[in-house]
């Protein structure tokens, strides 16, 4: 903005200077035009959603008693849902609401029978034949099939419940173990021997995670996720590979590395191809706020540095926000300024999410705002001011006391390229370029969905 003033103060000089005469005492002055601004809205959604999956058991359950068993971890926040295969059917499964199951309330893991959480649905994938009673003579279900997929469509395509009592077929019970932190879910056959159709178990699919309808949504079709394979022919192996689909960097393309809330952050508009926050390589300088933010999730002190800076034009928003929620900027921008943002990591000791150092470009070389823009260059960042903790359960960390912890051995800040996954025992996560972008390409850690668009 300085540069802006001045340039236009020494244009006008020049401008007077060269239209003064010694025939006319009059002053003529040439108007500058005002360059112009453009308003945009960056808006950075946390997108950890999927955040473990597992198959339940190996063999369908044909007699009464039988189980499956699956252990997994689940830090607070998140919900369960799973689905198996109402065996003798064409496309009926027994599932948790859509929604799922909220595991913990407060500091109180969710345990004990979760029977009336369970449900028979309805796919509405395949035309439903008569098998609870002539169950011999279809020719569509599993079992009888000549093909997997092979029976006409239902006319009515939405996932739906049946309005059948779960505990005819089946009862569940969820145990917690606090010296491990891992969940147990007990899927157990009920009795139905004396039943023209006793209604096995197939093997199922579980999954842990924040936002609803991981798996399916009540009320509406099927996603293309493949879930239909296990409602249809009662294998999990399509939609457990969906969930672990990897990008073109060997990285997970849906599955988070953990659970996080995003803190307060800052958006920020510069000239040049180098961010004035941080440099990649480099140890932070003490007064320009990135400390505070990457280790206390408080950006007050970098809003108020980087406006201090020429050319530079910063916002902050006051509010995290959790999977689900979103952090909202508007800011103005000059043509040739590029956009960034950070926010901090919340289940960590000092790491923060930032685009790359150059920033997005928001104009094009002739001034015209960008129709459309780049945002697949957002990376997670170790700020080098604290030594790391495991994700979710350091004390140095703001949610578990923000204790004091050593420094780091390496003071320069630097992409995270590998996270263990100890909050939900996904093991090591690898992402050579950091990616937090949802649904990268390459893969990465599935953090963030970040998007721009023109406000005026």
């Amino acid at each position: 903005m300085k540069k802006i003033i001045m340039s236009a103060a020494i244009a006008a000089t020049i401008a007077f200077s060269s239209c003064s005469t010694d025939d006319s005492n009059e002053e003529i002055q040439e108007v500058i035009p005002e360059v112009q601004k453009t308003t945009f809205r960056v808006t950075i959604k946390n997108t950890m959603k999927y955040l473990n999956v597992k198959k339940i058991g190996d063999a369908p359950l044909t007699s009464t008693g039988a189980y499956h068993e699956v252990s997994f971890k689940a830090t607070k926040g998140t919900y369960l849902s799973f689905a198996n295969m109402f065996a003798q059917s064409n496309d009926w499964f027994f599932g948790t609401q859509s929604q799922g199951i909220k595991l913990w309330d407060g500091d109180t893991p969710k345990t004990g029978d979760i029977s009336n959480y369970v449900k028979v649905f309805d796919a509405g994938s395949e035309l439903d034949e008569d098998f609870l009673t002539d169950f011999p003579n279809t020719l569509y279900t599993a079992p009888n099939q000549s093909a997997p997929n092979t029976g006409p469509a239902d006319s009515d395509t939405n996932v739906r419940d049946t309005g059948r009592n779960i505990l005819n077929y089946m009862s569940t019970y969820l145990s917690y173990d606090a010296s491990t932190k891992y969940f147990t879910l007990k899927i157990t056959k009920a009795n139905r021997e004396a039943l023209h159709n006793p209604g096995f178990i197939t093997p199922g699919i579980l999954v842990v995670h924040t936002l609803d309808n991981p798996l399916y949504e009540v009320g509406a079709p099927l996603k293309a996720n493949g879930f239909e394979s296990l409602a249809e022919d009662g294998t999990p192996k399509a939609i457990y590979d969906w969930f672990n689909e990897e990008g073109s960097t060997g990285a997970p393309l849906r599955l988070s590395s953990s659970w996080s809330v995003l803190s307060p952050g800052v958006a920020y508009v510069h000239d040049g191809d180098q961010s004035p926050f941080f440099t990649n390589g480099s140890p932070i300088t003490s007064e320009n706020g990135l400390e505070e933010l990457a280790e206390d999730g408080d950006p007050s002190i970098a809003y108020s540095y980087l406006n201090a800076l020429e050319n530079v034009t910063a916002v902050k928003n006051d509010t995290p926000a959790a999977p689900g929620e979103s952090l909202t900027f508007e800011i103005e921008a000059y043509p040739g300024q590029k956009l960034n943002f950070a926010t901090m990591f919340i289940s960590s000791n000092d790491w923060f999410i930032s685009n790359n150092q150059a920033g997005i470009e928001l104009f094009n070389e002739d001034g015209s705002v960008k129709s459309e823009f780049n945002i697949y260059k957002n990376y997670l960042y170790d700020s080098g001011t604290e030594e790391d903790q495991p994700v979710g359960y350091g004390n140095g960390q703001p949610m578990n006391g923000n204790a004091t912890v050593n420094d780091d051995t390496d003071n320069t800040v630097r992409r995270v390229t590998e996270i263990e996954d100890v909050q939900f025992a996904k093991g090591l996560i690898s992402s050579s370029a950091g990616v937090t972008q949802y649904l990268d390409p390459r893969g990465g850690y599935n953090m963030v969905n970040v998007t721009v668009e023109v406000v005026n």
